[in-house]
């Protein structure tokens, strides 16, 4: 397994598919086998990085909290660990907010940016819903009824079950 280490951490990152390079950007909490949709499509005509944020999946664990700015720098490490010059960076999420930041530190290595359901953060952030909020303050929530509880706001409502299910699984393991 390829790690790469960055600012006192082992990233997790890999690579599948040939082509120009994309760097996938996962979002908060999610490891890069989340892209298990997206990457395959990808793969067949570019080459697809993916790596593990510090704190998820197979990447260590340091002591926090982690800045964007850290994060958009362990980025540019799995890039160097990869031997790529510069790449198309797609960012979901957390992961969005990486790629801008990944973007405006290392302008040149950045052929374009695609984005997923970001924000710029800061001032200029759209704030989560309030009812998204309360759903992460509600206390004695058992994992599983908090998992329940927010799928409303992660999926749409024509979502099938089956594939729910299937990330549910994945996020498990």
């Amino acid at each position: 397994m390829p790690f790469v280490e960055n600012q006192g951490a082992k990233i997790y990152w890999d690579d599948q598919g040939q082509g120009p390079p994309v760097l996938l950007i996962m979002g908060l909490g999610y490891t890069s086998c989340m892209w298990h949709r997206v990457r395959p499509v990808l793969a067949q005509r570019y080459r697809t990085l993916a790596f593990d944020n510090r704190g998820v999946g197979l990447s260590e664990v340091p002591p926090g909290p982690y800045s964007i700015v850290t994060m958009a720098a362990d980025a540019a490490a799995v890039l160097d660990a990869a031997g790529v010059a510069s790449a198309h960076v797609f960012g979901i999420s957390m992961g969005g907010m990486i790629a801008q930041e990944f973007a405006l530190q290392f302008p040149a290595r950045t052929r374009s940016l695609i984005l997923g359901c970001t924000s710029p953060g800061g001032s200029s952030g759209v704030r989560a819903d309030s009812k998204v909020i309360d759903i992460r303050l509600v206390r004695g929530m058992t994992p599983e009824q908090a998992r329940t509880a927010i799928l409303p706001y992660i999926y749409d409502e024509s979502t099938p079950h089956a594939l729910i299910s299937e990330d549910i699984d994945l996020r498990r393991n």
